[in-house]
């Protein structure tokens, strides 16, 4: 069994599988930490570690393609905004409920960010893209 999830952890990391399975942020994000690990026995550790059905079960609750304004959404605590853009252009305004920016964000050249919303309310988001992206509400 061991080998069996080394041969397709090794398949996975080296791209193979890549082309023909759709693989979230999230795992690549798993993956390029292992592969970062200098020493062998630490990073087939953490590769090892990797819990790919949680990873993959983080569902973004807003997605899309370039520029969208999502609906309101409360917030009752402090929350996390997590986003993710696969592309050279990404900007997110965050809005109160009376229209105010509250915090503008940006992504330069793809990846990801966070920002904590520290106040209780009524927010939406106004997203500006080149390309595809994710956002997440997660507890801090």
């Amino acid at each position: 069994m061991f080998v069996k999830n080394r041969s397709i952890l090794a398949l996975i990391s080296t791209g193979f599988l890549a082309a023909s399975l759709p693989v979230s942020a999230d795992i690549n994000a798993a993956f390029e930490q292992s592969r970062a690990i200098v020493q062998p026995e630490r990073r087939l550790e953490c590769y090892d570690n990797l819990d790919l059905k949680a990873l993959s079960a983080s569902k973004p609750n807003f997605a899309g393609k370039r520029t969208a304004k999502t609906e309101m959404f409360k917030v009752s605590e402090p929350t996390q905004l997590r986003f993710q853009s696969d592309g050279a252009i990404f900007v997110l305004a965050l809005h109160d409920s009376e229209d105010n920016i509250v915090q503008n964000l940006h992504i330069g050249g793809g990846g990801e960010d966070t920002y904590l919303i520290e106040e209780a309310g009524e927010y939406y988001l106004r997203v500006n893209g080149s390309t595809t992206w994710r956002i997440w509400l997660e507890k801090p």
